[in-house]
């Protein structure tokens, strides 16, 4: 009989698909991303339902994926992409045979009759006397201020300090018998049955944090600028890329996105991927050229401080890692401005 081949697992072959699913979901990944950093603090918890028995993450609905997709979250948290970390957030345990939902109860029981009408029982020792007897036989013991050992009848005035807990046991009411330790079982409230510690299943609820790795995501740029393009091409203009143009100051000026139109209304729009500071610079560049509309696509964090000082020389800025919001947010500011532009014109 020929021996069946063994399957062999194949890094090169896995990395090549995690890195294509990568590319084809990249403005996805982009968006929730951004959404753990903004809403989540960068930390995604899954809400539980015990009723329908799911882990569920929410914020996978708002990149058109189902709540219940935790392989979503799993290919982030892959070593070669590593922009999400898993970690434990809670474990539980479940009916082995029904799983269909998390309804369990622990419930107490005597180990000699199962019943289930079983008391707890607390010893109290009396530090003074010595006296060692059940909680209940404390007289008074509902109402501090006449607290009284029932073997010496001194008035206890501070419990916390005169008694002591030595031992706590069980009483079964049915079958009178007192015992150390009570049997542990597990009911299944959907299919009303009881089943033991040793036959649980456990259920592992995972959170996910987002990696430095995450907060330096890489953006298509080449993509970033032709959609943009499509965008201006739309409005009306004509479009150059890495447009060389020079300022009042004699220095000339790279332009990211160079828009011109028939009325002669020019565009800039630049791209920032550092910091603030290299806001500034563009401002200053934007200054010295004066284009009638001005945009800056902050791809890293911009400061509310930032975005004013851009606004008094009337520069818009858009902040965001996510190529579908930086293209609707872009037309909704050049329709506006291009609006406004066409009005003044025509007083």
């Amino acid at each position: 009989m020929a021996q069946k081949q063994a399957l062999v697992h194949d890094p090169a072959a896995e990395v090549k698909e995690i890195l294509c699913w990568q590319e084809e979901n990249s403005q996805k990944i982009s968006k929730i991303l951004g959404r753990i950093k903004q809403n989540s603090n960068g930390v995604l918890l899954p809400e539980i339902d015990h009723y329908q028995g799911t882990l569920q993450y929410p914020i996978l609905n708002e990149i058109g994926e189902s709540v219940l997709n935790v392989d979503f979250l799993e290919k982030l948290s892959h070593k070669k992409l590593n922009l999400l970390e898993r970690f434990v957030y809670n474990q539980f345990l479940i009916c082995p045979d029904h799983k269909s939902s998390f309804l369990v109860n622990v419930r107490l029981c005597c180990p000699k009759c199962s019943s289930l009408d079983v008391n707890k029982l607390h010893l109290f020792e009396h530090k003074i006397c010595g006296c060692i007897m059940e909680k209940t036989k404390f007289v008074g013991l509902q109402k501090s201020d006449s607290l009284r050992c029932p073997a010496c009848s001194r008035t206890i005035k501070q419990p916390e300090k005169e008694l002591r807990v030595p031992a706590t046991w069980y009483f079964c009411n049915d079958c009178k018998d007192k015992f150390d330790n009570a049997l542990i079982n597990f009911h299944c409230k959907e299919f009303d049955h009881d089943f033991t510690i040793h036959d649980a299943q456990v259920v592992t609820a995972y959170g996910y944090a987002l990696t430095n790795g995450a907060s330096h995501l890489p953006l298509d740029h080449q993509k970033l600028k032709s959609e943009i393009s499509k965008v201006l091409i739309k409005l009306g203009f004509t479009v150059d890329e890495n447009y060389l143009i020079k300022g009042k100051s004699g220095h000339d000026h790279s332009i990211d996105i160079y828009g011109n139109n028939v009325k002669d209304q020019t565009v800039f729009i630049l791209i920032n991927e550092t910091t603030d500071s290299e806001v500034d610079s563009k401002i200053i560049q934007i200054f010295d050229t004066s284009p009638k509309i001005a945009l800056i696509i902050g791809l890293a964090s911009i400061t509310e401080k930032t975005k004013a000082i851009a606004a008094k020389y009337n520069v818009s800025i858009i902040s965001s890692q996510n190529i579908s919001e930086i293209i609707s947010e872009t037309e909704k500011i050049l329709s506006n401005r291009i609006q406004k532009l066409d009005g003044a014109q025509s007083k």
